[in-house]
């Protein structure tokens, strides 16, 4: 198979990918991007807007959308970042029981599809996407000026 036509492959698994989570957010009553928000924010349990933008790529617009929701549903309050203007989004205690509830059916279903492939395949899987990721990124940055 031409690099080409793999490529194509790898696209689409990444958008079958993002189409699934954005299928299991709808099923479960909340937009993709405030499913994204709450894993974000139920992996750290704090983090800034800014942090949730840039390593879950949502734009910051949308971002600051779901956290005023988030914040007028009380899941979420703020905290001051010490030396900075930013301030720290925390999930409340119903906040956290709120993302705990919705996000631990989540992450049985990722836990059950990486168990399927079994150990072997698992980390190959991580480790080929990590090493893709990376190189991918020094293309892209290595033809930005071009």
């Amino acid at each position: 198979m031409e690099l080409r036509a793999k490529m194509e492959q790898l696209n689409t698994c990444i958008c079958k990918m993002t189409e699934l989570y954005r299928t299991w957010a709808k099923r479960h009553g909340m937009s993709y991007n405030t499913m994204m928000a709450l894993y974000a924010l139920g992996q750290s349990r704090k983090c800034t807007q800014k942090q949730i933008a840039d390593e879950w790529l949502i734009p910051k617009q949308t971002v600051n959308t779901v956290i005023k929701e988030l914040e007028r549903l009380g899941y979420i309050s703020f905290e001051p970042l010490p030396g900075s203007k930013q301030k720290v989004v925390c999930l409340t205690e119903s906040g956290r029981a709120y993302a705990d509830s919705c996000l631990h059916e989540l992450y049985e279903i990722e836990s059950s599809a990486l168990r399927s492939l079994g150990q072997p395949l698992t980390d190959i899987f991580i480790e080929c996407n990590l090493a893709f990721v990376e190189r991918l990124d020094e293309e892209v940055r290595g033809h930005a000026g071009k």
